[in-house]
């Protein structure tokens, strides 16, 4: 007892919150031995006094015990240093907790050691709390992620309701749908003429205004292939005008075009023009890729056909070449509606053989002129 306060040591140890465990000095194998634990090491482990007195400190160890983090102990502890450390200890049960204890070596009055006095404590609660943040932070990251994924492809206004989603772009599968790609015309000759960074910036301006009318339109981006862009119209959920709707895109691509082209010229610079195909039918939709590398893709002849509709703008000498599946899809979807609107501009141009095609392909063509407003 303390002569000046009366407290006695040992009532105090004794009625401490935090358990408190003494062993001897011995750091050698098979290591110190338990001299002493308190009621609140009792409670904590599940060890009675009697059960852990002559014990080493290690009949709290287990499978999941992390070793590792008692490296630097014998070192500190020949020093006179305090020790501390963290990790999973077990109880007399079995059942694990987290322990998070610091050893200070108690000294005589000559100096020496003759006891290490370990308080410990059990902050599984933090621990857990701690796990469940980063796991709620890594379901956040990756939530985000799956955001900044279907941001690729959807207008913002879908992306949210996509997200929300458990599997936000279904399984595989088949349906008909409106496929739209477009290219700029002699791309291969423009990367040779100019700087690739001037080359990027174009087509960083080009995907941009692209975006948005696709967007606009309810469509969907499938992907940027070079300089081509792939859209389609009736994904996620079809909507009833989607081949109105690629195609009212398509001219709003083409005014815009004229738009950007105006903007060009007044700077002295050349026009840059883009064809587009058209096409509607069936595809299949779904991701493809390996478990490192997902991608969402649409694949079938639709997908083709569009692409070669596409460069046969380039022979026909025209701005837009559609095929016949989709004024049929547009006129089916405005069977009680006038379609002229849709369909006055575009002009028939009869059957297209198309390669890899056992068909030919029945089109109608737009030039860039006919868009203006």
């Amino acid at each position: 007892m303390s002569p000046k306060l009366g407290i006695d040591p040992a009532a105090v140890i004794e009625a401490a919150a935090e358990s408190i465990l003494i062993t001897t000095t011995d750091l050698d194998d098979p290591g110190p031995s338990i001299v002493y634990v308190n009621p609140a090491f009792e409670r904590m482990t599940g060890w009675s006094r009697e059960e852990v007195v002559g014990k080493s400190p290690r009949i709290l160890q287990g499978p999941n015990t992390d070793l590792r983090i008692f490296s630097d102990l014998r070192e500190k502890l020949h020093a006179r240093q305090t020790w501390e450390g963290q990790t999973v200890n077990y109880r007399k049960d079995g059942s694990e907790f987290w322990m998070e204890w610091s050893i200070v070596p108690l000294k005589n009055e000559r100096g020496e050691v003759y006891h290490y006095v370990a308080v410990q404590r059990d902050v599984s609660p933090r621990i857990e709390a701690e796990q469940r943040l980063q796991e709620a932070q890594a379901a956040e990251r990756a939530a985000e992620r799956a955001r900044a994924n279907l941001a690729r492809y959807f207008s913002p206004k879908l992306v949210e309701t996509l997200a929300a989603k458990d599997q936000p772009l279904g399984a595989v599968r088949r349906q008909n749908l409106a496929v739209l790609f477009a290219d700029v015309v002699g791309f291969t000759r423009l990367s040779e003429i100019l700087d690739p960074e001037e080359v990027m910036e174009i087509l960083r301006d080009i995907h941009s205004w692209m975006e948005k009318a696709i967007f606009r339109h309810d469509g969907s981006i499938e992907g940027y292939i070079g300089d081509a862009v792939l859209a389609i119209f009736g994904f996620p959920e079809t909507g009833g005008k989607d081949a109105s709707n690629a195609l009212s895109c398509t001219y709003d691509l083409l005014i815009a075009a004229q738009h950007w082209n105006q903007g060009r010229t007044s700077k002295g610079l050349a026009p840059i023009h883009i064809g587009i195909g058209l096409h509607y039918g069936p595809v299949v939709l779904g991701d493809v890729g390996t478990e490192e590398y997902v991608d969402f893709t649409v694949i079938g002849d639709t997908v083709n056909t569009a692409s070669r509709l596409q460069q046969a703008t380039r022979s026909l000498r025209c701005d837009l070449v559609v095929g016949q599946e989709l004024v049929n899809a547009i006129k089916d979807e405005n069977e009680r509606e006038d379609t002229t609107n849709l369909l006055e501009r575009l002009q028939p141009r009869g059957d297209l053989a198309i390669r890899g095609r056992t068909q030919a392909v029945g089109i109608w063509t737009l030039t860039l002129e006919s868009t203006a407003t």
